[in-house]
């Protein structure tokens, strides 16, 4: 399947201290981290990944990743399907409902 190039996204996202992200499909997927430090573990992978400011992680195969901030953290995310964009923030007090994409680890 092609994707059109206006089928790609690419957004910035702050992460608290303990946040888990998840990109369902890292495929063609870059994330960067900006500030803080955020741990990458990718299903049926032994390596563990630590991304500081500065350093960039493309994936280059189809699998699930989490984005785990250790402290808080901004990464940049590009390359994304729009499935993969956050969810806009709601009022608070509203529930929260997230798709499936994004499904909290």
């Amino acid at each position: 399947m092609t994707i059109p190039p206006t089928a790609v996204s690419h957004f910035h996202l702050e992460l608290p201290r303990h946040a888990v992200f998840t990109v369902q499909d890292v495929a063609g997927v870059g994330i960067a981290c900006h500030a803080g430090s955020v741990w990458l573990t990718l299903d049926d992978d032994p390596r563990d990944l630590v991304l500081e400011p500065g350093e960039r992680f493309e994936g280059d195969i189809h699998r699930r990743v989490l984005v785990s901030a250790f402290e808080d953290s901004h990464i940049e995310v590009s390359h994304a399907l729009p499935a993969a964009l956050p969810v806009p923030q709601q009022r608070i007090g509203a529930p929260r409902h997230l798709p499936r994409v994004l499904s909290p680890a």
